[in-house]
């Protein structure tokens, strides 16, 4: 049998079995937002990562704000302000810095000079949040990953870098997992012993805000999780590096320069204005 003769019978089969089985029409592939295993899904994503020395666009730095600690009920001994000049990108890293050193006693409005970044997106509701980072261990300041809307619709993950903090119940410089509290019992604020190299290496830490409840990772594993005083309003997502000399939180303010260091910010988040779902 030729090889034309052979081609000939191939496509005879060929056409046959495509008769049999016709094609189904061409349908779309919905691309509907990121499914997060356990958190459900986000309609919308970021991520930051640090080339230059510039903030990407979609994060500011917080400037000349000042936090009136000393009016608080105990009061502070110090408020302290967030101030552009202390949020910088440098090697890679987003640096957020609280200066060694200060005199706070003799400084404007008695404040420790802080650092803050926030996000433009303002109107967050729901989300899961990896913030790549290398913490400070310069005893003296408070270090975190945060969702803001009011003091209590609020979600942290607070570093307290001074061993000596009355907060800090480890005997250690602890991590805090926190849902800021509308009422007092039940309790949802833990303290934990943070990875022993958390000052050198980077680590993931992660926030899952859904309406039911917070959890929160180091690495990929769940330290905790909260049912309680979950926060219901959209707000802001932040990170910050503050001290105001409080013996019962921060201690400090540090002798020596802290810098909290972020690697990469990976979002996935809903807001007021996008539905979650596929339709």
């Amino acid at each position: 049998m030729s090889f034309s003769t052979k081609s000939l019978i191939l496509l005879n089969i060929l056409t046959s079995i495509t008769n049999a089985f016709p094609a189904k029409p061409n349908r779309a592939v919905s691309t509907c937002g990121q499914i997060i295993e356990g958190a459900g899904t986000f309609m919308k994503s970021a991520t930051f990562t640090f080339p230059g020395t510039t903030l990407p666009s979609g994060l500011i730095a917080t400037d000349n704000q000042l936090i009136r600690d000393r009016d608080q009920d105990p009061p502070a001994p110090y408020n302290h302000i967030f101030e552009a000049e202390n949020v910088f990108v440098k090697d890679g890293y987003l640096s957020i810095k609280v200066p060694g050193a200060q005199n706070p006693a003799s400084a404007p409005d008695q404040a420790v000079s802080s650092g803050e970044v926030f996000t433009e997106v303002s109107d967050i509701l729901y989300a899961s949040v990896r913030t790549h980072a290398i913490f400070s261990t310069a005893p003296g300041t408070c270090q975190s990953s945060f969702f803001y809307k009011s003091d209590t619709e609020e979600i942290d993950i607070e570093f307290l870098s001074d061993p000596t903090s009355q907060s800090n119940q480890n005997r250690t410089a602890d991590i805090h997992y926190t849902n800021q509290a509308t009422d007092a019992d039940p309790k949802s604020w833990t303290p934990q012993v943070p990875p022993k190299d958390l000052g050198t290496v980077v680590h993931e830490y992660r926030i899952d805000w859904t309406a039911d409840f917070t959890a929160f990772y180091v690495d990929g594993v769940q330290k905790q999780k909260y049912t309680t005083n979950v926060p219901s309003q959209a707000g802001t997502w932040l990170w910050n590096n503050w001290s105001n000399g409080d013996k019962g939180w921060t201690v400090g303010p540090p002798k020596q320069d802290s810098v909290y260091k972020i690697q990469k910010i990976e979002m996935f988040y809903n807001t007021t204005r996008t539905a979650t779902g596929c339709a």
